[in-house]
């Protein structure tokens, strides 16, 4: 629980005004749910290139930041669902 509450916390807002206007909806949550496997390891390869300084892959963010709140997390968790097998009997 600690390491996902310190590498959710480290995503970085960096907001520009199109983004306000337009916040992330519903189904940016999906999609974001859907390829979180691939940012998060992105993430996890950007923090340790920084390391070395080495700048590489900076703007992915695991959460997609201004959203809409409560419908871009039901996306979000609708789109984790197909990584852990939700539908699966």
């Amino acid at each position: 629980m600690l390491a996902a509450a310190v590498i959710l916390a480290g995503c970085a807002a960096h907001f520009t005004p199109e983004a306000v206007s337009e916040p992330y909806g519903l189904f940016s949550g999906i999609w974001h749910g859907l390829i979180f496997p691939f940012a998060l390891l992105a993430n996890l390869l950007s923090w340790a290139l920084s390391l070395i300084g080495v700048s590489f892959l900076q703007a992915i963010e695991i959460i997609g930041r201004p959203n809409t709140g409560l419908w871009y997390y039901v996306g979000f968790a609708l789109g984790l669902c197909f990584w852990g097998g939700a539908g699966s009997s």
